[in-house]
C-alpha cells in the first residue's frame, strides 16, 4: 500500500455577504410592491369615499302657496356641474328662461337659482320656486307640467368620475 494519504476535500468558504445582499434586494423589492399596492388601494378607498350625490328634493306647500324644486349634494364629495339640459317634451331649451316659457309659464314667478355650479358636500340649490301666491299650482297641475319637463345635469367628482342627474320624467326624451 501506498503511503500516501487520502487528502481531505478542501473546505469551501461561503459567501455569506452575497446571499446577505440577494436577500436585502429581495426584501426591498417585496417592500416597493407592497407600497405601490397600497398607494393604489388607498387611492380608490378616497374615489369611493369621496364621491359626489346629487339629489333632488321637492318641496310644495299648500298653506303658503309656494313649492320649490332643489339640488342637494348628499354626497362625501364635491361636485362640479360640467353640463345643464332644460328640455320639454324633448326639445332642448339653451337657458331655463326659455325652458320656462317653453312649459307655458311666466318667468316672473320663478325664483332661480344658479344650477351649473360647484355643490359642497350637504350644499342645497334651488333650482325654481314660486314667488307668490299667483304663481302656485295644485298639485294635479303641476304634476302634468312636471311631466313634460326634464332637466339633466351631467356632474364630475374630484377625481373625474362622471355622473347624471335626471329631474322630471325619464320619459320625456324625444
Amino acid at each position: 500500500m501506498s503511503d500516501h494519504k487520502m487528502s481531505e476535500p478542501a473546505k469551501k468558504n461561503v459567501n455569506w455577504e452575497k446571499y446577505t445582499a440577494l436577500s436585502s434586494m429581495l426584501i426591498a423589492v417585496c417592500a416597493l410592491v407592497i407600497s405601490i399596492w397600497q398607494s393604489y388601494s388607498m387611492q380608490q378607498h378616497n374615489k369611493l369615499s369621496l364621491r359626489p350625490y346629487l339629489e333632488m328634493a321637492f318641496e310644495y306647500d299648500r298653506r303658503e302657496g309656494r313649492w320649490g324644486l332643489y339640488i342637494y349634494n348628499q354626497g362625501m364629495g364635491p361636485a362640479q356641474v360640467t353640463t345643464v339640459e332644460y328640455k320639454v317634451d324633448g326639445k332642448s331649451y339653451p337657458n331655463i328662461v326659455a325652458f320656462l316659457m317653453a312649459l307655458g309659464e311666466d318667468p316672473d314667478c320663478y325664483t332661480r337659482g344658479n344650477i351649473s355650479r360647484f355643490y359642497k358636500v350637504e350644499d342645497r340649490q334651488v333650482v325654481l320656486r314660486t314667488q307668490n301666491e299667483p304663481c302656485f299650482k295644485e298639485e294635479q297641475a303641476f304634476s302634468a307640467m312636471f311631466d313634460r319637463l326634464q332637466i339633466i345635469l351631467n356632474y364630475q367628482s374630484l377625481y373625474g368620475e362622471s355622473y347624471r342627474l335626471v329631474i322630471g320624467n325619464p320619459d320625456a326624451v324625444g
